[in-house]
């Protein structure tokens, strides 16, 4: 959903952020992280089913709405 200069910064701020994260090297800070980075995928899970269902609701509700012939 991003055109090519969106996913050039999402790129880019991967790898800053990979960059940083070696620079880590304590074991308590990499747990952090690991922590923080499980809860985002695990939010943007969550997001991704919410969306699926809102859109299989909406397809639901419009094919009621629709005549057939």
């Amino acid at each position: 959903m991003f055109n090519n200069k969106g996913e050039s910064k999402m790129n880019t701020l991967k790898v800053e952020v990979i960059k940083k994260l070696l620079m880590l090297d304590t074991q308590k800070e990499l747990i952090r992280v690991r922590e923080c980075i499980s809860d985002g995928i695990s939010n943007e899970l969550d997001n991704d089913e919410k969306e699926r269902q809102a859109f299989a609701k909406w397809k639901d509700e419009r094919g009621k709405d629709e005549i057939t012939f």
